[in-house]
């Protein structure tokens, strides 16, 4: 069971846009740490409209973020957990003109706590969690909407079911997110992700994400990080790696074929596990 729950941990860094995302699906285990540092990638130069028509970018122009992440969680009790997460954000908008914007800094705090409410027989459980979001920088430098919000989540994983397979594990989450400003905006989100082991110390695992985003504020930005009203679905493929029982390391790589008012993003991820 150890070894199933830190293989799993590593694909819910993949679920989402940015590297808010919480690890909180299985329970760390009490009073133990798990670090995660992490790099993440996004580059978007086309772009879909509002009726999810594709429009192809000016030349020259194009949206690039980087982000560094640092994830920890610790466990309270074998059902509650204690999670945080900051990033360090690099982005860099150009316009055909020639023009660029480049801002940096660290970027929004996502705290929380994840309760597990049911495991099945160790093998399957059902939790909830319930954060926070403070931005940690100058709202005019756009590495993020700037705005205080709040986020539920439930959460579903474990081992695959035998009369699907023998080996391999799922997640699935549904979440809401509420950012406290007159535009929003209201944030819902689905994914489900799949894990197959193709050997001892190596996993493969796909993941589906639908992501809505709600606000009275229709503009399109390039940011990903300052959007307000879009919508996107995101297939991510993503490959691990576990060299010891306390460390392995993960690499993964993402598309967005269907959206409305984003970017046809792309880019890819690479982390690092830490068991303390």
């Amino acid at each position: 069971m150890k070894k199933l729950i830190l293989s799993c941990l590593f694909i819910l860094v993949f679920i989402g846009i940015n590297p808010y995302r919480s690890f909180a699906s299985w329970p760390i285990g009490k009073y133990r740490d798990i670090v995660i540092p992490s790099m993440f990638l996004y580059h978007q130069t086309d772009r879909f409209d509002r009726n999810g028509h594709r429009i192809k970018g000016d030349p020259g122009t194009g949206f690039t973020s980087y982000s560094a992440n640092l994830y920890v969680g610790y466990g309270i009790s074998r059902r509650l957990d204690l999670i945080a997460s900051v990033p360090y954000v690099y982005t860099q908008n150009k316009f055909a003109n020639g023009d660029k914007i480049t801002n940096q800094g660290l970027g929004d705090l996502y705290m929380g706590l994840s309760y597990n409410l049911v495991n099945f027989n160790y093998v399957r459980y059902l939790s909830v969690q319930v954060s926070g979001i403070a931005p940690l920088y100058n709202r005019s430098l756009e590495l993020g909407l700037g705005n205080y919000g709040a986020e539920l989540k439930l959460m579903y994983c474990g081992n695959l079911p035998k009369s699907i397979a023998n080996k391999g594990y799922f997640n699935t989450e549904v979440a809401y997110r509420r950012y406290f400003d007159v535009q929003g905006p209201d944030q819902l989100s689905f994914s489900g992700t799949v894990g197959y082991p193709i050997s001892h110390h190596d996993q493969l695992s796909l993941e589906l994400l639908f992501f809505r985003s709600f606000s009275s504020n229709k503009a399109f930005n390039p940011n990903i990080n300052n959007a307000r009203d879009y919508a996107f679905f995101k297939p991510s493929l993503n490959y691990g790696h576990q060299f010891t029982r306390r460390f392995s390391t993960f690499i993964g790589g993402y598309y967005t074929p269907f959206g409305k008012n984003t970017g046809v993003g792309y880019g890819g991820s690479v982390l690092a596990i830490i068991k303390i």
